[in-house]
């Protein structure tokens, strides 16, 4: 096997997901620095994760010797002016989904991404999962026969609780979309990965919690979470406005003629993938990390047993392995735009009450 030197990680951005992020970057490169808004927030993951050096802000970690590729865990809207920023630097750009607030952001940043020469990434969220990997290569094999439809959900209860406070996840100009961005892109993703491409989309999103008090105390989103299901939120009697989705859900057309459904939510709990096939149809559930099958003329779905050929992955691992090989595999940044295109269309389906092409 050929030995690469470690690939040296600048981390921008220090809240929840930032720690996910390091502890992947740990196990496959080693991280060298790392900044945040709050250079508190950046210490505290810099003693963690033994981070040597925290810096002050974004151009200084840029500069750094030590820093070969960038990971962005900012919230969307700084997604694409620190990636710009990065990849004209000559960085390596790793990047938290969606990959920016609109489709016109995301293909600006491919094609800096193309200009400049850098390898991408973009967290997809399903792709490393081993039992997915094997539901590829047996949609590929043509298992199934002729696939008749999609079906995912992707749903999480976080926000449940109306005293949850709003925090920039709610907040159109720095999230976005709400759930669609934070939890259906996954699905988006996937469905590409597993089908083809998706010509057309009809979409509903709907805010179900239309006031959620504001922030009074600052806590990173786990703390956030963790102090609502304790029942520890320090709340304020003022409510202010949600302005972005907390479900959708969407109807797909793929290219090959698959149809489709995608839901989302952050009010209560779903994990599930399904794909139905002329010979055959399986399905797949996230916890623990398990696919099973039905065949044709068969009432009872069994448990499908993964080869072990299947590497161990994480998000992060195709990234590091592009710039290693000089490689573009996906998901890279033109996965992320592809995502964010549809998510635009989703939103003006909602809007206009109508399918739209993509």
């Amino acid at each position: 096997m050929k030995m690469y030197d470690p690939i040296r990680i600048g981390m921008i951005g220090s809240g929840h997901i930032a720690g996910s992020h390091a502890a992947c970057w740990q196990n496959e490169a080693v991280i060298t620095a790392v900044c945040s808004r709050q250079r508190s927030k950046a210490e505290q993951l810099a003693r963690k994760f033994d981070i040597p050096v925290v810096c002050d802000d974004i151009p200084s970690l840029l500069n750094h010797d030590d820093v070969d590729a960038v990971g962005i865990t900012t919230p969307p809207h700084l997604h694409h002016p620190i990636a710009m920023q990065a990849m004209q630097a000559g960085k390596h750009v790793f990047c938290e989904k969606p990959l920016a607030l609109t489709g016109e952001e995301a293909r600006q940043m491919v094609e800096m991404a193309e200009k400049t020469g850098v390898k991408t990434g973009v967290q997809s969220g399903m792709r490393h999962f081993k039992s997915l990997r094997h539901l590829r290569q047996i949609i590929k094999q043509g298992t199934l026969g002729q696939i008749f439809s999609f079906h995912g959900a992707w749903s999480f209860d976080w926000a449940k609780d109306p005293k949850f406070p709003l925090t920039w996840r709610f907040k159109r100009d720095e999230a976005g979309t709400g759930v669609l961005g934070d939890l259906g892109v996954y699905l988006i993703d996937t469905a590409r990965w597993l089908l083809g491409e998706i010509n057309s989309v009809c979409g509903d999103m709907n805010i179900c919690i239309a006031q959620r008090p504001p922030l009074v105390d600052y806590h990173h989103f786990g703390e956030l979470r963790r102090r609502s299901q304790a029942g520890m939120l320090k709340t304020s009697p003022h409510l202010v406005d949600v302005e972005n989705e907390d479900v959708c859900h969407l109807l797909l057309r793929f290219e090959n003629g698959v149809s489709g459904t995608i839901r989302s939510s952050r009010l209560h709990v779903e994990h599930e993938i399904k794909i139905e096939g002329e010979r055959a149809s399986y399905v797949w559930h996230f916890k623990p990390d398990q696919l099973l099958c039905r065949k044709a003329g068969e009432t009872d779905y069994s448990s499908v047993t993964i080869p072990d050929t299947y590497s161990e992955e994480s998000m992060v691992t195709q990234f590091l392995n592009n710039i290693r090989q000089n490689k573009n595999e996906p998901p890279t940044f033109y996965d992320g735009m592809k995502a964010q295109v549809l998510m635009d269309a989703v939103v003006q389906s909602d809007r206009d009450r109508c399918w739209v092409d993509v």
